[in-house]
């Protein structure tokens, strides 16, 4: 990765120093892959210029937030790779991590009464049924909703003394009457007129804070540079700018990425399929995979090569090469990239991580109950080229140890043709000298599968002198040992099922050759 001055700082904020970003899930479902790719973002932008990547969880929606869904997103962000610097359970010296425990402490009450006392803010007294009641005269008359302003008339001490007699009561913040612009990164400037934005509360009459001013106390505590997150909070944004200036800070530097849609141009849901990190994990993705595919997603490298490493990707990451057009999932190229990430894969490494959806327990529908951990490496082997994700292993290791009855096989009248028959008695007569395959690791995989293909070259040879084309002499060894006329490569075939097998399968297909018919 090259070297890069952390204080230099793209266009977009006037912030200096270090990098710090944050990613702040609310924990009130699984983790999106929108979400997934907002954090992606957050840790690539981070790596790449040596700053520091901060997990903030925002739970103050109290009655859908939950421990289970924190942990299960702070789960499948590990799964990903995506590791922090700071966050609830490695904490770090700008704490606390979840919101509520920052509301426990205070901290935003605090915030919101200094924003009082400077003038900055209001008590508002207004019911439900009066907000409700603007909002529908609002759109009889087809303006946008916002608030009249009625208890900004009211003097700070008389509200203050009303609040203290217990009268409920919500503030909200002073919006000045001029237009807002949003630096972004990404979007460029962007204008929104206060009109529109409203004076918003920041504090509720039960004293739950809302997010709009929340993540802005959060951000300062933090020291946040950069917020990066999904093009959906740039009106937001539009908030957020007013309350850090109130608070007497700089914003920070803002790049709102577009979302991901479905392929009918709908936001990305779960009528589309799949839509969480632990779906696709469940399903056989592997990470790098996820990673990969999800940071071209409005992203693009310098090069045309697309399947990327995580390294490759942190190396080359920058936020003015995100583009603001809508991404659009597509699956086929999921499994595209998926694919290639697991030809990259190890022995070991592919056996580990098949080893969830492969069950050895036996049985019909399950793996066959006399494979060793030799033969099966070998059998991951053979299908690893084939594979889309890692759930399509079972069936392919199931069919390569299965010989289709030859019988009933549509093959069955190839063994009949001239030369099967020398074929199979060449290959019965040459099986001592093909190794078992005892042993646990793959290690062992690429000198086995070499003396097999020496052995199938010497029978190649021999076929040559005898005039059997060497068509013959695979499609005889193929059907003899399959029962059909494609699947793993010959040399995977002869070393996962053995010599034993293979003379027994060899022997049994002896019947159907020109010789016996």
């Amino acid at each position: 990765m090259p070297e890069r001055n952390p204080s230099v700082l793209p266009p977009g904020g006037p912030v200096p120093g270090p990098v710090r970003v944050r990613f702040a899930p609310s924990p009130t479902g699984t983790l999106h892959v929108g979400s997934a790719r907002t954090a992606l973002y957050n840790y690539l932008f981070a790596r790449h210029l040596g700053g520091s990547y901060i997990i903030r969880i925002e739970d103050t929606d109290v009655a859908r937030s939950s421990l289970e869904h924190e942990q299960s997103i702070l789960a499948d962000l590990a799964w990903l790779g995506l590791d922090w610097d700071e966050g609830p359970d490695i904490g770090g010296d700008h704490g606390p991590y979840r919101q509520s425990e920052r509301s426990d402490a205070g901290i935003y009450r605090q915030a919101a009464e200094r924003l009082l006392n400077e003038n900055k803010a209001y008590y508002c007294f207004c019911s439900q049924e009066r907000l409700d009641e603007l909002k529908k005269e609002a759109q009889a008359h087809g303006d946008a909703p916002g608030y009249d302003r009625r208890c900004d008339a009211i003097e700070h001490a008389e509200a203050a003394a009303r609040v203290a007699a217990g009268e409920p009561a919500t503030i909200r913040f002073r919006v000045p009457r001029t237009d807002i612009v949003v630096k972004d990164i990404i979007h460029g400037p962007t204008e929104f007129s206060s009109a529109v934005i409203g004076d918003f509360i920041i504090l509720r009459s039960d004293g739950g804070v809302s997010y709009n001013f929340a993540v802005v106390v959060d951000d300062i505590a933090m020291e946040i540079t950069h917020v990066i997150r999904g093009e959906d909070h740039l009106t937001n944004a539009a908030r957020q700018v007013l309350v850090f200036e109130a608070m007497g800070h700089e914003p920070p530097a803002w790049a709102h990425h577009s979302l991901i849609m479905g392929p009918d141009g709908g936001k990305l849901s779960k009528r589309h399929g799949a839509t969480s990190v632990g779906d696709f994990r469940g399903m056989g993705y592997l990470s790098s995979a996820i990673i990969n595919y999800l940071a071209l997603l409005s992203w693009s490298p310098s090069g045309e090569q697309e399947k990327l490493a995580r390294e490759e990707i942190v190396g080359e990451f920058e936020l003015q090469r995100v583009a603001k057009s809508p991404a659009i999932f597509d699956i086929q190229k999921l499994n595209w990239l998926n694919g290639l990430h697991i030809r990259d894969m190890s022995a070991k490494a592919l056996s580990e991580a098949l080893k969830p959806f492969l069950d050895l327990a036996g049985g019909a529908d399950v793996m066959p109950p006399a494979v060793s951990d030799g033969q099966l490496v070998v059998a991951e082997a053979a299908v690893q080229t084939s594979l889309v994700t890692l759930a399509d292993a079972g069936s392919q290791i199931r069919e390569f140890f299965t010989l289709s009855p030859l019988a009933e096989s549509e093959c069955l009248p190839e063994l009949s043709e001239e030369g099967s028959a020398a074929v199979l008695e060449m290959a019965l007569a040459g099986l001592d000298r093909l190794p078992e395959a005892e042993y646990i690791d793959g290690a062992a995989v690429p000198e086995l599968l070499e003396s097999a293909r020496a052995l199938l070259k010497e029978w190649k040879k021999a076929c040559k002198s005898a005039d059997i084309p060497p068509k013959r002499l695979f499609r005889t060894l193929r059907i003899s040992l399959t029962g059909r006329t494609s699947g793993p490569e010959l040399p995977f075939l002869l070393t996962g099922l053995g010599p034993a097998t293979v003379r027994e399968r060899l022997e049994a297909a002896r019947p159907f050759t020109d010789q016996a018919l």
